[in-house]
């Protein structure tokens, strides 16, 4: 099993000497350091620390996209990226974060595939600018899901067969697919901690204490000893995994998967007692918690599965490996490096020089004078360059307009052709049949005794008012007909009831056409 290092300085990440993980949903932080994670209560700035943070799942698309084998490695984000925007629709106007990993499992001679991760910077300033505010740059901010993938590659778990993820949170909840031990599919689901809870007071009919049912949760799960809660709580959490099954229809089909191996389920409050029951129950999985031993300290009880994973990640990070990354806030770079420092060294030279050298101020001169007309020539240009790509999206956007008014238009003529054929297919086909349905029906009372008042029709189904002098005929002419036609019709009657005063027997007898 895999054994965090002690320290974190090294060959491979020279200068750190913790690694920050941030929670900003929740405003929770933690800090790494000597193979020991301890809670810590306010954020600052440190370049010695390493900085990491995660981005829900509600918050970016994942998707899988294809290239040619043949395009150059210079060429090839620009082409995932054009990709990316035209299969997933995105908005050409906003420039999106994409970050991909390739899938080597399924290139093949002609294309290979990636996995994209998309999000809009507006959202990832949104979610991270209160803890930027104090840590002023975060080096990975990574997707979520993606980071369960080294439970893996750290042998917690053996990586063979199909494993689902079912993950809770406050504010979102998601589910994972992973074969392998490789990351194959995730989705952002619609019942978070908060939406369960809004979704209960529903179904209990009065809104109860937010705080009292979390910790319910956290503390006795799905087998509550509120027994007015229980119900409600079983009710609920049926629809969530019927919403969950129907998900994994479409994953296994999509992605090919014959069947899902195991299951694991936990919260960011950890596991919820009773969950796995319900998984098995209702997905036929087997399964169990979300909630591994990374074999690193803790200062206290349970932390977030992802603030672990999250370290993992960062360990491979520092020694150069690369992960999908939605940070916008960068670390400073090098004094020597920054425009600012740039500057200075530049401006110490030159007074250097200047106190030696007069004539090199003449010289400096001339050569900035030159730099910067340059520089506005080439400003001139890609000004020009700009204007015109500017015009030829805004071309094509018409261009896209008009097509999808067309395919609309299109797409209305055939829907109003295909009403038409249908009436007509009903009245040349199905109408006849049930005639002559009708007609044998009444060829059979006769034969038993039995007499019709009023017959209704309701697409498929037949109600026959019958009427008879004894019970035993109306009785047979059923068994009749269910033995005669038999897996051709279904026929149904409530009861027969006899008329007092005339001594006739009644009964609506069904009849459905299979």
């Amino acid at each position: 099993m895999f054994k965090a290092p002690k320290e974190i300085g090294g060959a491979g990440n020279p200068g750190f000497q913790k690694i920050v993980s941030i929670n900003a949903y929740q405003n929770v932080y933690y800090e790494f350091v000597n193979n020991s994670l301890r809670k810590i209560g306010k954020l600052g700035y440190d370049k010695k620390n390493f900085v990491i943070s995660t981005l829900d799942a509600k918050d970016f698309i994942s998707s899988i996209v294809e290239t040619s084998v043949n395009i150059p490695p210079e060429d090839l984000r620009d082409a995932i990226e054009l990709k990316a925007y035209d299969d997933l629709g995105l908005d050409q106007a906003v420039e999106y974060i994409i970050q991909y990993i390739e899938v080597p499992s399924l290139k093949n001679e002609k294309m290979r595939s990636f996995h994209v991760f998309v999000a809009d910077p507006k959202v990832v300033e949104e979610v991270f600018e209160p803890a930027i505010q104090q840590v002023k740059y975060i080096d990975y901010i990574y997707p979520k899901p993606y980071l369960i993938q080294n439970i893996y590659e750290r042998d917690i778990l053996e990586a063979y067969g199909v494993h689902g993820y079912l993950y809770f949170q406050k504010e979102d909840a998601f589910l994972a697919l992973f074969r392998d031990g490789e990351y194959i599919y995730s989705k952002s689901l619609r019942y978070s901690f908060e939406n369960i809870y809004e979704r209960f007071c529903e179904l209990y009919g009065e809104r109860v204490d937010e705080d009292a049912f979390y910790s319910m949760l956290q503390i006795e799960g799905l087998k509550t000893s509120n027994f007015e809660y229980q119900d409600h709580l079983m009710k609920l959490f049926s629809e969530v995994f019927l919403y969950i099954n129907d998900i994994l229809i479409y994953a296994k089909r999509a992605f090919e998967i014959e069947k899902i191996d195991m299951f694991y389920t936990g919260s960011e409050t950890g596991p919820i007692r009773g969950l796995n029951e319900y998984a098995y129950t209702h997905l036929g999985i087997e399964s169990d918690d979300f909630d591994f031993n990374y074999e690193i300290s803790a200062m206290e009880g349970y932390i977030d599965q992802f603030h672990y994973l999250g370290i993992l990640e960062a360990f491979k990070d520092m020694e150069g490996e690369e992960s999908p990354n939605f940070t916008l806030f960068f670390r400073p770079p090098p004094f020597v490096v920054r425009k600012s420092g740039q500057f200075i060294i530049a401006t110490t030279a030159t007074i250097v020089l200047a106190l030696s050298l007069p004539v090199y101020n003449f010289t400096y001169d001339s050569y900035v004078k030159i730099t910067i007309d340059k520089l506005k020539k080439e400003e001139k240009q890609l000004n020009k360059l700009v204007t015109s790509i500017k015009n030829e999206i805004g071309t094509l956007q018409k261009q896209k307009s008009s097509i999808l008014a067309k395919i609309k238009a299109e797409n209305d003529l055939f829907e109003k052709k295909r009403k038409i054929l249908t009436a007509i297919y009903n009245k040349k086909v199905n109408y006849p049949m049930k005639a002559k349905t009708i007609v044998s029906f009444g060829n059979d009372m006769s034969k038993f005794g039995v007499k019709v008042t009023k017959i209704t029709d309701d697409d498929d189904t037949f109600t026959l008012s019958l009427f008879s002098n004894s019970e035993k005929k109306i009785t047979r002419f059923i068994k009749y007909l269910t033995d005669t036609y038999e897996r051709k019709i279904h026929t149904d009657i409530d009861k027969i009831y006899k008329d007092k005063k005339s001594g006739i027997y009644h009964g609506d007898l069904k009849v459905t056409i299979l």
